[in-house]
Formats: structure tokens, sequence, C-alpha cells
């Protein structure tokens, strides 16, 4: 279902549910990339092996690492860049594009939203290197 066709009630439930789950997620994906050799530390310099390890596990959207490696560049954000915290996006007017999607919110500017699943998607379909490790610029 199309996240534009669900009520903000029913949004913001998911994303609840996002939130409740998203530790217990993150801590599979870690387990199961350090028994690949991916280390990751919630830090900036680690978003080049966050390139690395979609190029190399060939990646795709519709997976679990897709979510995960989504949620896991959002907490990177979070924990590096002051002030910031997940929000769900209920604005359709300013930022339609990420409407309904987890976002992060106050890592820069005011009313710039950072949505990690966006991002992810881009560097699946181009998957440009250092791509991520523009987000260092944040800081």
């Amino acid at each position: 279902m199309y996240l534009g066709q669900l009520s903000k009630e029913k949004l913001e439930e998911k994303f609840e549910l996002f939130l409740f789950n998203m530790d217990d997620c993150l801590e599979e994906f870690l387990k199961k990339s350090s028994l690949k050799g991916y280390h990751f530390d919630y830090t900036f310099d680690s978003l080049s092996l966050v390139e690395k390890y979609i190029i190399e596990n060939n990646v795709i959207v519709e997976s679990n690492d897709y979510n995960d490696i989504s949620s896991y560049i959002g907490e990177v954000l979070r924990k590096n860049a002051k002030g910031s915290k997940w929000i769900c996006n209920l604005d359709k007017k300013q930022n339609s594009l990420y409407y309904g999607f987890p976002v992060i919110e106050g890592h820069s500017v005011p009313d710039v939203l950072f949505s990690p699943f966006h991002v992810v998607r881009n560097f699946i379909a181009k998957k440009s290197q250092i791509f991520f490790t523009s987000l260092r610029k944040v800081k």
C-alpha cells in the first residue's frame, strides 16, 4: 500500500513500531555483517564500509538489508549530529517526497529532512562510491 493512502494515525503507528523494533533489527544486522567481516561502529567513517557492504553483497531494495542499512545510516546521523532525531514525516506540503517515511530532522538547517531510506535506494540504483561519506559535512 502507498504511504499516502494511510491515515496519519496509521503512519504514526507504523513509525512507533519502526522505532520499537529498530534496536533489535540493527543488533541482528551488526551480528550478521560482523560474521562477514564488516565492523560498523556508528561513526561517519563507517559509511564508506556501508557502501562496500551494499556493493559486495548485492543489496536490493526488496530486502531486510535495505531497511537495516537505512536505519543504520539514520542512526549514524542521529548519534553524531547534535540535535538530530527521528520523526515520521507527516508534512505533505513542504516535504511530500518523504511523506510517511521515518526521517531525521535537526541535523542541519531548520526544515531540512534527511531520509536514509531514499538515500540508500538511490545508492543501490547508482552504486556511486563516496555517496554516503558526503554525509560527514553535516557534523
